[in-house]
């Protein structure tokens, strides 16, 4: 154990991790590798058919099984994406009602060096590929470095989309650019009627390198921004705000800050690190099992290599604290996201930024206490069950070898609700009469041991 954890910090191959256990703080959590041996992923999202989706940046979009540790391609764009240094097919999001509406948004550069541009692209999976590209938002300009691409989509069904200036720093003060900006479009690529300008999809402007976006709970808008040498930044998003870059670098404390803040109603960040530790993605965690992180924002963070999580005060307008976890043990960390199950997924970017090696790009699971997720009660991984939570149906896909044993699903008291024998790999099962709850899927081996995975409706 105490080797493998020496091999982490040393930023040698995660291909070896085999599950072992952590701690956080004072909190034990099992950690494993789900997948080694990804062109630098940038975004992971669990889905709700309990898949990782994944970009990774040379072009490739998959869905990766936590539970069999397995790979599939949905999309291959390699040869439309231009992928050099920190371009190519970075941010991604999932139809909020993926399950009636499987619709997926990623956003990616093409053209040459020497013009380069950045787009946003709608596709629809049709349960195999995606298929149907639609372009939602063209003609962006794109570079090698600063090309922003979080995606979220809000809770009035309009889509938030950061764009990096580019190197150009005229652009994220000029309402004009589409560059150093949040984009507010519909989800058709429609300009909301409702946005600062008329006919101007910007939302806020005067950024300069937006990596993190969060839609809390609470009902802000979080984001995180790569500064230049000094004052990376957390930050509340607002529409028709302007953040200052490139006339302001963090707070408005200087001179001549200050004299630009006050004319351009500048909103400030709430909180600056420098030097610089390269701020990634952001995500809310809630699990009472897991003190560490409970109620707080997690941080990916690049060039420091660990996650900070951030205490926010009861209205979420100022941090209370900052606590740093996790440090050099996984390199990089480029994105993260949370299953139903309250684990914890990290897409690991290697030990430096200038190391591609796929065998140092993986992606980790975390699971707290009380996680469920991918176990079984002999400790092997075997089923998944999609999506969940459920509403009407649900589908289990079971491997060849599982055929002709049986599964029961059984509610929190141990009832029995339902039971049948295995008879093909995908299973689809009616869960209209179902009550709201948690349920277990229960797989009974022919040799008498028990498979199990957690299910909530």
């Amino acid at each position: 154990m105490k080797n493998l954890l020496l091999a982490f910090i040393l930023g040698i191959s995660l291909k070896s991790l085999a599950q072992s256990t952590i701690n956080i703080g004072s909190t034990s959590v099992e950690v494993d590798t789900i997948y080694t041996g990804l062109d630098i992923p940038w975004e992971i999202i669990y889905g709700g058919d309990g898949h990782i989706w994944t970009t990774e940046r040379k072009g490739i979009i998959s869905r990766i099984n936590p539970v069999t540790k397995t790979k599939t391609v949905v999309l291959n764009i390699v040869s439309s994406v231009y992928q050099n240094s920190e371009s190519g097919l970075l941010g991604m999001v999932l139809h909020p009602n993926f399950a009636t509406t499987p619709e997926v948004f990623i956003a990616y550069t093409y053209g040459t060096f020497s013009n380069l541009k950045e787009k946003l692209v709608k596709y629809t999976y049709n349960g195999t590929s995606l298929v149907s590209p639609v372009v939602i938002l063209d003609n962006i300009v794109g570079n090698t470095t600063h090309n922003g691409s979080r995606i979220i989509i809000l809770a009035d069904n309009t889509l938030l989309f950061s764009t990096g200036d580019a190197q150009n720093t005229d652009f994220p003060q000029d309402m004009n650019e589409l560059n150093g900006k949040l984009l507010r479009i519909n989800l058709d690529g429609s300009i909301p009627s409702d946005n600062p300008v008329a006919g101007n999809p910007v939302y806020s402007y005067g950024h300069r390198n937006v990596q993190g976006l969060l839609l809390h709970p609470n009902g802000k808008i979080y984001m995180s921004e790569h500064g230049a040498s000094t004052d990376d930044e957390f930050q509340i998003a607002e529409m028709g705000k302007n953040y200052g870059w490139p006339n302001v670098e963090g707070f408005c404390n200087t001179s001549s800050e200050q004299t630009f803040c006050a004319a351009n109603d500048v909103k400030e960040p709430l909180i600056v690190w420098t030097p610089t530790i390269a701020p990634s993605d952001l995500v809310f965690y809630e699990n009472s099992a897991f003190p560490e992180f409970h109620n707080k924002i997690l941080m990916s963070v690049l060039k420091d290599k660990k996650i900070i999580a951030l205490t926010m005060n009861t209205d979420g307008t100022s941090v209370l604290s900052q606590t740093h976890y996790l440090t050099n043990q996984f390199g990089r960390l480029r994105d993260l996201c949370v299953g139903t199950e309250k684990e914890i997924y990290l897409a690991t970017n290697g030990s430096s930024w200038s190391n591609t090696s796929p065998n140092t790009h993986s992606i980790i699971v975390i699971r707290p206490p009380n996680s469920g997720v991918g176990l079984s009660e002999n400790g092997s991984n075997d089923f998944t069950v999609y999506p969940n939570p459920v509403e009407n149906v649900f589908t289990v896909d079971f491997p060849a070898h599982l055929v002709g044993n049986v599964y029961q699903l059984i509610d929190m008291t141990g009832r029995i609700i339902s039971s049948a024998t295995i008879t093909e790999q995908s299973t689809r099962v009616d869960a209209s009469n179902l009550e709201k709850g948690m349920y277990t899927v229960l797989v009974t081996l022919k040799n008498g041991s028990r498979l199990t995975t957690k299910l909530i409706k």
